[in-house]
């Protein structure tokens, strides 16, 4: 079992096409050992799976994610405001934390869209043990084929955390995200992405660990969504919390190194992840390669 898993999700020396990086995201997110090491070194226990902000040293990553969520409620309800007869797209909703944060503040409807079965059916499970589940769609689907048809102009607001790395044509989606939003729309992301004049090289670290295409940088995301139509583009820069956040990640390896393997993670596994984010930390602190933040746009047309 170890060996069977030690490589799964590792993608040294590759950087993925666009018919390739759907069931690539699958492989890293979805089986059972990537979900449990998901949720102890990023989640901290909990569902949100992505990059945190910290308000304090002593913040834990749980804590860091959870002000992330409240930083991106923030700029989506600045952007359009969001209120009970909304309706909010999460792209790439993963186990639907973000959703759940969405619904419980503004009680209105909140659709995720996301490639991974066992990711959804948690989603659900909480939604309906938080007593929100009336509130919760939760859609199978690559958006990497293209967003329903039947979506066209049904939200009022598209949020998206740490999954535009994975779309297969960046521009392509904005397109679609665009489609799907009613006139006066408001689209709101962050992404892990290269810092502006970045080599992609110096980016293997990454990319040799997770399921992307070539990563953006943040006059290029400026860039689409002009391209795409939508008006009033800002980047709230939190690069910054970046090497503090992958050293984090490195301190739950190590003291949940036990715990995790004894649900299954294999030690190799474990032990690549651990050499990764530790070069990581130092890349970030004395290059500063990455870049993080939030993204919010709208579309011409009404504010309410």
């Amino acid at each position: 079992m170890a060996t069977e898993h030690a490589t799964t999700g590792d993608f040294k020396n590759q950087q993925f096409g666009v018919t390739e990086v759907a069931a690539k995201v699958v492989e890293q997110y979805d089986e059972a050992h990537a979900r449990i090491f998901y949720k102890y070194v990023m989640g901290g226990g909990g569902l949100d799976i992505h990059y945190g902000c910290f308000r304090d040293s002593a913040d834990s990553v749980y804590e860091a994610s959870k002000e992330t969520n409240r930083r991106l409620l923030a700029a989506l309800d600045w952007t359009r405001p969001v209120t009970s007869a909304s309706v909010v797209l999460d792209l790439g909703s993963g186990h639907g934390g973000l959703s759940h944060d969405v619904a419980q503040k503004f009680g209105c409807q909140v659709v995720g869209v996301n490639i991974a079965p066992e990711q959804n059916r948690m989603n659900e499970e909480e939604a309906e043990r938080l007593g929100i589940a009336d509130k919760i769609t939760v859609v199978l689907h690559n958006f990497n084929e293209g967003l329903p048809a039947e979506w066209e102009g049904r939200f009022t607001h598209v949020l998206s955390c740490e999954v535009l790395c994975h779309a297969a044509s960046k521009p392509r989606l904005f397109e679609d995200l665009q489609r799907c939003l009613a006139p006066g729309g408001a689209f709101v992301f962050t992404d892990i992405m290269g810092a502006d004049g970045a080599d992609e090289n110096v980016l293997k670290d990454f990319t040799d660990r997770n399921a992307t295409t070539k990563m953006a940088r943040p006059a290029e995301y400026l860039a689409m969504l002009a391209e795409a139509g939508f008006r009033n583009a800002s980047f709230i820069d939190f690069s910054s919390h970046l090497a503090t956040y992958f050293q984090c990640m490195v301190d739950q390896i190590t003291r949940h190194r036990e715990e995790m393997m004894a649900e299954g993670v294999p030690e190799a596994y474990l032990a690549k992840w651990n050499t990764s984010l530790t070069q990581r930390v130092s890349m970030q602190r004395e290059h500063e390669v990455f870049a993080w933040g939030i993204f919010a746009s709208r579309l011409p047309g009404p504010l309410f």
